[in-house]
């Protein structure tokens, strides 16, 4: 993989939002689609596992790292197209408050309710993220995904299951450019409901903490998850330096020196809690990568 960027025993802390994690045995950051093949394909050869990074905002990493290598689509993986007619072509590692702003400067309006997400387009799309009525899946035209064996792959949204906080594509592989479609706006509307949005999550979300986001997903039907934990009393509590937020009882966070072992242990006292008063098991939102032990 001659001229591929690499860092060997990167720590993934520094590439996570929540700040957690250890090393990678070894990290890629491709310039360009082209190079994401060419990695998936020699590293396929080669028996090594590859997987893919965003923002790291929905991500929590073993303290002991992981093995393999890690493609990092946030450095480089950034173009974004616009083409005329509400049409946009993104790459998997643009953010989504960039996308929007960038939107917002095209007069195109449809991506402002979750433009304070702090994750990448490839992320977003994974975890079909969403926010305030809007999922990112209504907004796609198509997805290219390089499977294992380094080969493009065009799917069209037809073809993708996008349900809550998880996406089904008919390929397996990391997502790498999307085409989008949205609805004519005007630069003004589309910054003051940026704005209003934004607003609206900085008085209900813990802005700018060190944290991967919701700890686990709202249970169908009935309360949220951060009304259940905060009636079981997790709200502000802690283990080491990771502990659930005083504004919003379903964000974990982060005070500086936290481990995985932490969050982990810190999740399972909230589940454990939930479960024993109400009855209600809830699934973590959060990904986990790495050997978390039984």
């Amino acid at each position: 993989m001659k001229g591929v960027e690499v860092s060997l025993r990167a720590k993934l802390k520094d590439y996570t939002t929540i700040g957690i994690g250890g090393n990678a045995e070894r990290m890629v950051f491709p310039r360009s689609i082209a190079e994401v093949c060419e990695i998936f394909s020699v590293e396929r050869r080669a028996g090594v596992t590859v997987q893919t990074l965003g923002a790291g905002s929905n991500l929590l990493v073993s303290d002991n790292g992981v093995q393999g290598t890690v493609l990092c689509t946030k450095k480089h993986l950034s173009k974004v197209v616009f083409l005329g007619g509400c049409s946009v072509i993104a790459e998997a590692g643009v953010m989504l408050p960039r996308l929007a702003v960038l939107c917002a400067l095209s007069n195109l309006s449809g991506i402002e309710p979750i433009s304070g997400i702090p994750g990448t387009v490839g992320g977003a799309l994974v975890l079909n993220a969403g926010a305030y009525g809007r999922r990112i899946g209504d907004l796609v035209e198509w997805v290219e995904i390089v499977d294992a064996e380094g080969v493009l792959h065009r799917v069209e949204a037809q073809a993708i299951w996008f349900g809550y906080r998880e996406t089904a594509f008919p390929v397996h592989g990391a997502v790498v450019r999307a085409g989008f479609r949205f609805a004519e706006g005007t630069r003004e509307v589309v910054f003051e409901q940026i704005r209003r949005w934004n607003e609206k999550r900085r008085t209900s979300h813990p802005w700018e903490e060190k944290s991967f986001g919701c700890a686990f997903r709202n249970p169908q039907g009935g309360e949220s998850a951060g009304a259940l934990l905060d009636r079981a009393g997790m709200r502000g509590e802690q283990e080491g330096d990771a502990y659930f937020s005083e504004k919003h009882a379903n964000f974990l966070l982060n005070r500086g020196k936290a481990t995985a072992a932490d969050v982990c242990h810190l999740m399972n006292r909230g589940r454990k809690a939930v479960e024993e008063q109400f009855g209600v098991l809830l699934t973590p939102e959060v990904r986990m990568w790495g050997d978390f032990g039984a």
